[in-house]
Parts: C-alpha cells; structure tokens; sequence
C-alpha cells in the first residue's frame, strides 16, 4: 500500500487541516497518474475522514484521445460507485474569445465547473504535487513575482484543497504502481509546446543533472518559507495601508505624509495592496511600475502614469490618486447565476457563492467583494450598466442613484461605466462604492451569497 506515501499525505492533511469528518469532496480527475492516486487515496480512505466524494471530469475538447479519457473516469466512478460529473467545453475557442492562453482559459473552465458542483458545504479537492509547485515557483521567479507569488500553490485557498503537495511526482507513480491504480497518460505533457511543459521536461531536469538533484524538494520548502514571510508581511501592510490610503468613489487616495514614513519596501506594498484593491488583481504590474508610482512622490503636482489594467496614478498636492485611465463603453446587462461567470465589459469574471451566516467574517471593507442576505433576493440577480430610475436603499431611506453619485464626488463621465449590482431597478452594489441597506445581513438572515469580482479574470495563484 506504499505506507511511507500513504503516511506523508495523512500528515499533511492533518497538519493543514485540509478534510474534517464530514466533507463533501468534489475531486477533480483528469485520468491522469496524479489525479487517479488522489481518488485512490480518497476513496480508499473515505470511511476514515466519513467524508463524501464527487468525481468531476472536464472534456477540454483539444486532445483526440480526450474522449477516451472521460470514459475512463467515468467507468472507474461507476465501479467504484462515485458519482460523476461531466462537463464538456472548447478550450480554443474560449481562448481565443477572450484573448487569454489555452493553459489559461482551461484553468478557468475547470474552476468554474468544480465551483458550480459545490456550496458551502463542499470543498473542491485537486491533486498538485510537489513538482507542479516547483514549475510554478520557477515560472514565477522568471516573471518576476515577489514574496507573495513564490509562495506558490497553497495547500488551501478558499474551498480548494490539494493534499497531494507533499508528494513527487515519482512518489505518486510508485503509489500507482504498488496499488495498481490505472491512470492514462496525456501525450501533451510529453511536449515542450507550453512554458510549463519546457520547464518541466528541459529546465528542472537539467538542474537535477547538473546543478542540485534535490531541487524538488528544496523549492517545496522554499515555498513554505516564502509563506509564513508573506502572511506576516502582510500583517504588517494591511496596518500602514489602513493609515495611509482612503477609498473615495472609484479613487484611491494615497496620503503623501504619512506614506513616506514607511521604508521603501513597505512602500511598494502598499501601492500594490491599492492596486490589488482597485483592480482585483496585480496581473502585469511590476517592481518597474510600482517605482514608477513612488517616484511621483519627488514629481510637482499633476504629473501622472499609466499601468496596466487601464489604471493611471497621479501627483495632487499632498497625495497620490490611484483610478481608472478610461471607462468601460457601452451599456450591458446579464443574469448572474451561482459559480464563475465571464463578463466581457469588466474584462473580468463575477462569483456567486451561497454560504452560512456563521462562516462569513467581514473584518474590514473589501472594495470587490460583498456579502448580502441571500433570502431578500426574489427575482434574480444582474450585472448592469445604470438606468434612469434606478435607486439604492440607505439606513435613512432610498437615493437616487445620480444622487449617490454626486454625494460621493463620483465625475460625471464614469458613472455609466460602474458596473451595478441589481434586482431589477433595485439597485445592491454600486461595485466599489455603496451596499444598498435593504440585503444588508441581520439576525434574520440565514443565508448569504458572496459576490466577488476578479477583474482580469486572475487571481495571484493561477492554478
């Protein structure tokens, strides 16, 4: 049964806490080696941790052997008595619809599935091992992440889980073989086609031959180390961003004073943590932009930058602006439904997810996600551009919406471009701004639904 193996991924569950009896586990399987150990393991192991267990299979629609390997998912479920789920796309032309990479938009694709099988009782089970965490932290490295980004795949984010982060792959193959666990191979990991696959078949072995063999497992704890730095870094950012920055309309205001008492570093961080903020995500932005945001620190009022993302940053007397460089075009309206879902406007995608009133904890303000009473919402939710009567509800009462705007100091040209939250002309969220008081959560209210919004469509881990 492989017990050094089998013990090694105990102890890592155990030491992250990854399964409590009782879970619902969705796993995804791919038919690949590293997927079908995963539901070996937990299937063997099930009565153990009383949990649950869902099979999810996505048909990416690219391979010819593709369907055979949804068969065989499907076939082994069957013998196992595990229900399957199926979901069948085309990563092409998905890619090319939204002008992002195959690798990328089936990562999304398979997310968004696994997420719209789950609720909040659930939790969504991949099987990454130690050297997908290696070719992610050299991937990263080489596109010049911080501390942060080489922390590389978490044992958990969110619902996701991966217990296999402890293993080689080689270990994972020896499972296979001593329990005669069949997987099928996918001929495309085999082929220097991806900047993964090159690092994976040309670099790592390279530098097992002729530099250090152990380079798997050094980058695994480096990962770890680069963890527990981040997690106090940004402790200590969150607290100078709380005294330094201030949210006003779709601004971020970065006070000049009180941002140069912080060193440098902390600096950087600070400006990123607002972009984080305003964009949803850091995707693009380098150690070159963020200098190029403190250097305006030395500049006379008035001078400003553009980043990536259709941001700009500018000098005003005694503060930096942080904001959007142009508006979105075009008014646009679609339902919202639970799970992942693109939205072309925002150049990003929107989550709905259904959760308990017990497991939500809003410390601070988040500027792109928001928590609303669930039971309140009676004919369905949209995504939209603003209306001529819509309104929001205040604890004083209801405002029309080009009222809220012109209190908030929000400029006349991007207000049709904030994307709005709405059940019909109620309007919920006005997306960096204001919660309507109507779904506000009470003791009433039994559940919620998190909204969230990832502009970009990224997130800093991308796997």
């Amino acid at each position: 049964m492989s017990k050094d193996i089998v013990n090694k991924v105990k102890k890592f569950i155990q030491e992250y806490n990854l399964i409590q009896n009782g879970d619902n586990l969705i796993v995804g399987v791919s038919g690949g080696a590293d997927s079908m150990m995963l539901l070996h393991f937990l299937y063997t192991y099930q009565q153990d941790y009383n949990i649950k267990l869902k099979v999810a299979h996505v048909h990416h629609g690219i391979r010819e052997e593709a369907e055979a390997d949804a068969l065989f998912v499907e076939e082994v479920s069957r013998a196992w008595q595990l229900p399957y789920y199926r979901h069948n796309c085309n990563v092409k032309d998905l890619a090319g619809a939204h002008n992002i990479s195959e690798e990328e938009a089936g990562r999304i694709e398979r997310y968004n599935f696994f997420i719209s099988l789950s609720n909040d009782k659930c939790k969504i089970v991949t099987a990454h091992n130690m050297n997908d965490q290696a070719e992610t932290l050299i991937m990263r490295f080489l596109r010049g992440s911080g501390i942060k980004g080489l922390g590389g795949i978490q044992p958990q984010r969110d619902q996701i889980i991966r217990p296999l982060l402890c293993l080689k792959r080689k270990e994972i193959e020896r499972y296979c073989l001593t329990n005669e666990v069949a997987y099928r191979d996918d001929h495309t990991n085999f082929m220097p086609i991806y900047t993964r696959n090159k690092i994976r078949l040309e670099c790592i072995p390279y530098i097992e031959q002729n530099i250090n063999p152990n380079i798997i497992s050094l980058l695994g704890e480096h990962s770890h180390h680069y963890r527990e730095s981040e997690a106090f870094l940004e402790f200590y950012t969150n607290d100078a961003y709380k005294k330094c920055v201030t949210l006003l309309g779709d601004r971020l205001i970065i006070d000049k004073t009180k941002f140069e008492t912080y060193h440098k570093y902390i600096q950087r961080r600070i400006v990123l943590s607002a972009l984080q903020a305003l964009r949803g995500s850091t995707k693009d932005i380098t150690q070159r932009h963020l200098e190029s945001v403190i250097s305006l620190l030395k500049l006379q009022s008035g001078k400003e930058i553009s980043l990536p993302g259709r941001v700009k940053v500018y000098r005003q007397y005694e503060e930096l602006i942080i904001t959007w460089s142009e508006k979105m075009q075009g008014a646009y309206s679609y339902p919202l439904k639970l799970g992942m879902q693109y939205i072309p406007e925002l150049r990003g995608a929107l989550r709905l997810a259904v959760t308990e009133k017990e497991t939500v904890y809003q410390k601070e303000e988040k500027m792109y996600t928001k928590y609303i009473d669930y039971g309140k919402i009676k004919n369905g939710l949209q995504i939209r551009t603003r209306l001529p009567h819509d309104y929001i509800a205040t604890p004083k009462g209801t405002k029309k919406l080009k009222k809220m705007f012109i209190d908030d100091k929000i400029p006349k040209e991007l207000r049709s471009s904030i994307p709005l939250i709405a059940e019909g002309d109620k309007v919920i969220w006005a997306v960096g701004s204001r919660l309507s008081s109507d779904y506000y959560i009470t003791d009433e209210t039994q559940e919620v639904l998190e909204i969230k919004i990832f502009f970009d469509n990224t997130q800093e881990e991308t796997c």
